[in-house]
This record gives structure tokens, sequence and C-alpha cells, in this order.
């Protein structure tokens, strides 16, 4: 399914770049079709999604299960280079990574390309240790604003847990407490139903940022769960760093599975 994804995001690309008009833009991805909004502010979508998820099963997790397992799709749009008009190269990413509570582990990457696609594998030495999870909202908050830097501003708890939920596994109790958290920040809006990049059905919320160039970041989650489901960013208005349109999607990415497993060479 993933590989049918990604040939036809790549067709779209394609073209998008020949076909953009007179004047030739980066290619960039599909963006998302939002459909009308179903409640009066993200935070109230926020809530409502800490609930479901705080009624779900905890997550399995043994002695023996050490390893946290993510698999995502991403992309990003790199700035304009100097001089350059053309389109850019910007084709997905599939990404699996295990790893140990003291950051090592493994990480297998496969780069879609005009001819098919690249894959590398390779072995992480120990380092930086998984985040460690709470329910604390003042533990998790200060866990979240590590995420991102601090000139994300308002959106810097959101941008931190999409990045958290990129590196392991989170618990539904856990995230419950991590929405009922980021449902009071100021500025959120309901962005309303959405089918995300892996064809599942889901529900969003946004927050415009102004952080040299005006974006929307939105935040996609399982209506039913409340599982984080993926993120996407969008350009608002105009941008010398990019050269697409406004509306266009410059980086986003699609949770896909996560779980606990007992090495390296297993799969939830």
């Amino acid at each position: 399914m993933i590989g049918v994804a990604i040939l036809a995001e790549l067709l779209w690309l394609v073209g998008h770049a020949i076909f953009s008009g007179p004047r030739v833009f980066a290619a960039t991805p599909r963006a998302l079709a939002y459909q009308a909004p179903t409640a009066p502010t993200g935070g109230d979508v926020l809530a409502d999604l800490a609930a479901a998820a705080g009624a779900q099963p905890a997550l399995t997790r043994t002695a023996r299960t050490t390893y946290a397992y993510v698999k995502t799709v991403t992309w990003q749009l790199d700035p304009q280079l100097p001089g350059r008009t053309g389109p850019s190269r910007v084709l997905p990413t599939l990404s699996e990574k295990w790893t140990a509570p003291d950051g090592a582990g493994r990480v297998i990457t496969v780069t879609a390309t005009r001819k098919g696609s690249s894959t590398a594998d390779t072995a992480v030495p120990a380092g930086e240790a998984l985040p460690a999870l709470s329910t604390n909202q003042a533990m998790l908050s200060r866990s979240l604003a590590l995420g991102a830097p601090a000139t994300d501003g308002a959106a810097r708890r959101l941008i931190g847990f999409a990045q958290l939920a990129s590196r392991r596994p989170i618990s539904p109790r856990v995230e419950s407490a991590i929405l009922r958290l980021l449902a009071r920040i100021p500025g959120l809006t309901d962005a309303g139903t959405v089918t995300d990049r892996d064809g599942r059905p889901g529900i969003a919320v946004s927050l415009a940022l102004d952080t040299g160039v005006d974006t929307d970041y939105t935040l996609i989650f399982d209506e039913r769960t409340g599982m984080l489901l993926g993120e996407e960013e969008t350009l608002i208005g105009s941008s010398k760093r990019f050269n697409v349109r406004p509306g266009s999607v410059i980086a986003y990415t699609t949770l896909l599975t996560s779980g606990y497993v007992a090495n390296t060479t297993t799969r939830p």
C-alpha cells in the first residue's frame, strides 16, 4: 500500500512540475482536502480526542520487548537555493526505526527516486536516550518544549509532540495527557475531517505560525482512538525562501506503525 502511495505521489509531483504554468514552481505534494469543521475550536477537538485516547487499552510492553519501533513516511521542501528557479527534488522517504532505551538501534530508510528507490540500513550506536514519558502535566510540558526551538512560539509543544511520536510509541494514557495539555494552546482551529496520506480517515487541528515563513501547522488524529496520524505544514502566504505557490505543502510526516518489539529484525 505504501509503495502505491509513493508511486501516486511521484506521478503527481512530476505532473505538477511540468504543468504549473509559465513560471516553473518547485514540485510539491498534493494538499490534503479538509472538510467542514465540526467543533467551535481546535481546543474542543483536542479535548474530545483526549477522552477517546484515555478510553483505549494500555500499550503492551514487556521486559523482552525493549525496542521502540516507529514507521513513518516523511517529506520536506528544501529552501530555494540562490539562482535556482526550476523544480526541486521532492520525493518522500519511508523510515523504520528501532530504538533501545539507551538510544542504540537500527534505521532503515527507503527514498523514492525517479527510477525506483534507494535503501539505506544503518546501525545506530548508544547515545541519546529515548525521551521519558509521563502523565504529569508539568513534566510533559517541559519534555515537549525540548522537541522544538523557542522560536516556534505557541506551536513549540505541538511540534515537540509530533517529533516525540516519530521517535517512540506513545501510550493512550500519555497521549490523553498530552492532548489535554495541547488543548490549552491559544489560537488552535478546527481544520475539519480529512483523509490522510495513508488513506485513513482523521480529524485535524491547525495553528498559524509566523517564524519567518507564514505557515499552517496541522496535526491529524484518528477520531476514534485519539492517536496521532501525522502532521502537515502548509505555506499560507508567499515566501522568498520557497519557490512555491501560497497553499502549497512544504513538509509532512505520516505515522504508519509503532509499538514495542524484542529486537531490530521484528516488527509489531
